[in-house]
Formats: structure tokens, sequence, C-alpha cells
């Protein structure tokens, strides 16, 4: 594997991201009182507590379809020295990415045209399911073609 050191730091920072988000619940925060997590993710995340896990009876940081996706780059990005060799050159992660965009424009579609209702664990699998592919397609940049016989 090439650039060990950047594989290095960038799982330290999807696992802190994993981390952050779980919240005040798991941070020793109040029910009442804005976390410093809250704020940490306020720019990127709607933060609905309908729409989040909870953790200790506070809503986690971030809503359940962002903590899937983090939680889909960290478990990904964690194998990917397992998949290097497959990833070298192959096409599969970006489709798959590509076919998790669409499932997620999908999924909203039919929650706003009321076809369904999504659960909070629908939206973490389909966020897990966004963010595993996002790491996968980004770890082609960590693998080796082996084509000169170096």
């Amino acid at each position: 594997m090439q650039h060990k050191w950047l594989y290095a730091g960038v799982l330290a920072a999807l696992a802190a991201l994993v981390l952050f988000s779980l919240g005040g619940g798991f941070w020793g925060g109040e029910a009442t009182a804005r976390h410093w997590t809250h704020n940490l993710f306020y720019g990127i995340c709607h933060q609905i507590p309908e729409r989040s896990f909870h953790l200790n009876e506070i809503p986690m940081a971030v809503n359940s379809r962002c903590f899937g996706i983090f939680a889909g780059l960290f478990a990904a990005w964690a194998a990917i020295p397992l998949f290097t060799r497959r990833l070298s050159g192959n096409p599969w992660p970006a489709r798959i990415l590509l076919v998790a965009v669409m499932l997620q424009i999908l999924d909203y579609s039919g929650n706003v045209m009321q076809l369904w209702e999504n659960t909070n664990s629908s939206r973490f699998v389909l966020g897990f399911i966004l963010g595993a592919p996002a790491s996968l397609t980004a770890g082609t940049l960590f693998s080796t073609n082996n084509h000169n016989g170096k």
C-alpha cells in the first residue's frame, strides 16, 4: 500500500468523526444544553432530534443518515488494506457509489411523494450504503498497479 501515513491519518480522522457524531449522550452532555459536538456539525447536518438516534436519552450530534454515512466511510476505509489488490484499476467501487447515490435520490423522492416513510434505521442503512463505496472509491488511490514489475 502506498501512502501509509496518509491512509492512517484519514483513518484516525474518520474515527474521530464517528466518535464526535455520537454527541452529548456519549460524551457526558446534558439533554437540555447544546453540546460542543452539536455545534461541530451544525453547518453540515440538520440535526432534527426525531431523525436522530439517541444515546442516554440525548439525540446524537448528527441525524441517522449522516451517522450512517460517517460509519460507512470509516468501516470501508478501515477495510481498504483487505481490498487493495481488488481496487487497483477496478471500476466497481465507483459504480457502486453511483448506485448508492441513485438510491439516495430514489429514497428521498419516495419519502417526499409519501410513497413510504423512512425510519432512523432505514436512513442509517442507506447512509452506510453511500459512505462505504465513497471510501472504497477513494481507496483506489491507495492501490498499486504493478505493471512495471517493481
